[in-house]
């Protein structure tokens, strides 16, 4: 203010001619916008970790907050793996407050920790580059204990826990060759198993490993199925493939990683005051994620052992002239098609090998000889099991007599020896072309002139058989009954035009008529799609047609915000339109097996699943002729 006083005494003695106020404004401006850039350059930053427990139960979950005083332009830091913990990032919080002239400002980078064993970890410290300065934080230790035995942080939620036994007991998956010695280009069936014993699991992708060495083909559809080990009964999915080495020598398969998300139930002491928002949760992230808060996901990898496996090269004695690296055990059949042709005319050799082992490997059977054939490249199709090679052919000479043999040659792994299958020569009769013999064609002689036909009618107009339809001259068209039909269409079509305007502009203006009326016919798709599902006995989407098609219906009937009420105020909505007490607790109830069936949806039984369907319809319809 003593700079402003100096401004306002030049102005009476006229050294500055503007108006006060816009000068003050100007001067506060240029404050407010130098001020933080001053602070952000030249201010300390100070980086600080902290956690919302120093003690937690195996599974549940921790809060890193990695803090940053004195700016806010710091992006997440990479904390890279954590010894003892799964993590997960949540996201940034920034802060800003004013005291007494002095601004602060910081930023915290939220990350959440899921302990994977029990006992003492230290997390930190950790560093981070920061305008051309390394800051670095404090070091926290953490102890992880059995389940039951840590209380929760603040008093506010208490994570599910897991078990007392490591993760890797309940959760782990394992990579199964069919056997660990196995020769050159030879076809290995693997198996790829994630075993989960009473835990909640989504997200689950594909396994990934790595097979230097190996050509491995694309996995197959997962199977599911549950199998015991040990006494306990484990849920698998098991993913197949099959792969052969490409050199030999001892060579290293895996590890195997299969990248999921562990579900973690949360208990809520107090639910009112969230929002219809968060009670819905939103479609981006699935329907039913976060539904109340219950759950939290935290990124887990499973990771198999690595294999050995010992490849042979293929032995060179005994090895055919024709061998070609075919390895598997086959067989083949060979047969010609058309066995009558003429010179020039294609001859179809179809050979089809048959069998197990790596069909990558099988190539076209050689033919003995070429002489006397045009020979073209051969068509191949692959089936399950076999592979189909047609070789065309076109004989040049009338003298052949027959088709000349192939021969095909593989090593089996079986016995470890070189076969070879011969097939042929197979009999064809050939013919000379057919003589089509000289074609004779019309011509006119040179003195001939063609006839000129007159057209009747072209020069003169010729004399009409029929004189047609007559007309009286001056008829009136107001009096013929078309006229008046086409008037009563136009002022039909004019009408309806009108009436659909209309309509049109009420839906455009009128927001809860437009709701109201959208209200049914949205539940009927929402209902026909549950139905859908319900027969295909798919819970998961079932659910989520029954959840939408509620949600939808209610916001939509009452014309309520998803993210402005709470289910109390849903509730009392419901009590003020005079809807009975026992259709708001099939309302409540519905929307509670919807939360449960989001992490668990095996809990539920054909019968029960039946049962939650009527109950949607019963309460859309009871709206319905109720009129609320």
């Amino acid at each position: 203010m003593l700079y402003v006083d100096k401004i306002r005494e030049q102005r009476h003695f006229g050294v500055i001619r503007c108006p006060l106020s816009a000068v003050r404004y100007a001067v506060f401006a240029i404050f407010f916008l130098l001020y933080p850039l001053r602070y952000a350059v030249c201010a300390d930053v100070q980086f600080e970790a902290t956690v919302d427990n120093d003690t937690v139960s195996l599974g549940s979950g921790l809060q890193l907050n990695l803090s940053f005083y004195g700016a806010q332009n710091i992006s997440a830091p990479n904390i890279g793996s954590i010894d003892g913990f799964t993590v997960r990032y949540i996201g940034p919080s920034t802060r800003m407050s004013i005291v007494n002239g002095k601004i602060s400002v910081s930023i915290t980078h939220i990350y959440r920790l899921l302990p994977l064993k029990t006992g003492k970890f230290k997390i930190g410290p950790f560093s981070v580059n920061y305008a051309g300065k390394t800051l670095t934080s404090n070091s926290i230790t953490v102890n992880v204990v059995s389940s039951g035995t840590a209380s929760p942080p603040g008093g506010g939620t208490q994570p599910q826990a897991l078990n007392e036994k490591e993760l890797s007991d309940r959760i782990f998956i394992t990579m199964e060759p069919a056997k660990t010695k196995a020769y050159l280009n030879e076809s290995i069936p693997l198996v790829i198993k994630l075993y989960v014993n009473h835990l909640t699991v989504r997200d689950i992708q594909y396994p990934k490993f790595k097979h230097e060495g190996f050509s491995v083909a694309s996995l197959g559809k997962p199977k599911q199925y549950r199998q015991a080990l040990g006494g306990v009964l484990y849920d698998v999915i098991e993913f197949d493939t099959h792969m052969f080495a490409v050199k030999p020598g001892k060579l290293t398969l895996g590890p195997a990683v299969i990248k999921c998300s562990l579900v973690v139930r949360k208990k809520y002491s107090h639910r009112r005051g969230s929002s219809f928002d968060d009670l819905f949760g939103g479609f981006d992230n699935g329907i039913f994620d976060d539904f109340f808060g219950n759950y939290e996901l935290y990124p887990f990898n499973a990771v198999s052992p690595q294999i050995a496996i010992n490849v042979l090269p293929l032995p060179e004695s005994g090895k055919p002239a024709d061998f070609k690296g075919a390895v598997g055990d086959f067989r083949m059949e060979a047969k010609v098609s058309p066995k009558e042709v003429n010179i020039g005319d294609p001859v179809t050799l179809t050979m089809s090998i048959e069998g197990s082992g790596n069909f990558d490997t099988v190539t076209c059977p050689e033919l003995k000889t070429k002489s006397g054939f045009k020979v073209y490249q051969p068509h191949k199709k692959n089936s399950e099991g076999a592979k189909v090679f047609e070789q065309i052919l076109m004989p040049v000479s009338e003298g052949i007599k027959n088709i000349p043999g192939v021969s095909f040659s593989f090593f089996n792994p079986r016995d470890g020896r070189y076969h070879t299958i011969k097939k042929g020569p197979f009999p064809i009769t050939v013919k000379a072309s057919r003589d089509t013999g000289a074609k004779v064609f019309e011509m006119h002689a040179p003195d001939e002139q063609p006839l000129n036909i007159d057209r009747l009618g072209k020069d003169i107009v010729y004399i009409k058989e029929d004189p047609g339809r007559f007309k009286r001259k001056g008829a009136y068209v107001y009096k013929e009954l078309s006229y008046w039909f086409v008037q009563a269409a136009l002022l039909l079509v004019f009408v309806s035009w009108l009436g659909a305007y209309r309509y049109n502009e009420r839906l455009k203006n009128d927001v809860i008529y437009a709701r109201r009326l959208a209200a049914p016919r949205k539940a009927r798709g929402g209902i026909k799609a549950a139905q859908e599902m319900l027969k295909e006995n798919n819970t998961v989407k079932f659910f989520d047609a029954v959840f939408g098609t509620l949600r939808g219906y209610l916001a939509d009937r009452f014309h309520l915000p998803l993210g402005s009420i709470t289910q109390d105020s849903l509730d009392d909505v419901l009590k003020s339109r005079g809807v009975n007490d026992d259709v708001r607790n099939k309302i409540r109830s519905i929307l509670d097996d919807c939360d449960a069936a989001r992490y668990a949806p095996s809990e539920f039984s054909k019968e029960k699943l039946e049962n939650i369907f009527k109950d949607v319809r019963n309460v859309i319809d009871y709206m319905e002729r109720k009129k609320i």
